[in-house]
């Protein structure tokens, strides 16, 4: 979690975006997990739990990755919503 985004990391961040960008002062979460498909469940949890953007997902290859911008308060609450949405998956291997 990176709190009070500078205006040039956003910049750069924002660089290549088409949608949802990050503004200068807000957080960003970056959040992996493996197998990749599977940040897919994280982004919906975030999404339905708190009031943030989805700056960028990747699902494919071995990780996925998702970044969300937005309020401290609410990218905690995506985190946690989002964490524990992976936690509860069942069927994996070692669960």
């Amino acid at each position: 979690m990176i709190t009070r985004v500078d205006t040039y990391q956003a910049q750069l961040i924002n660089r290549f975006r088409r949608g949802s960008m990050l503004v200068a002062g807000e957080t960003m979460l970056v959040l992996e997990c493996a197998p990749a498909a599977y940040i897919n469940i994280a982004c919906n949890e975030a999404e339905k739990t708190a009031n943030i953007k989805l700056v960028h997902v990747s699902s494919v290859g071995r990780f996925g990755r998702m970044w969300l911008a937005g309020s401290e308060a609410e990218i905690l609450t995506a985190k946690n919503a989002a964490v524990q949405a992976l936690e509860n998956i069942t069927g994996k291997a070692g669960a």
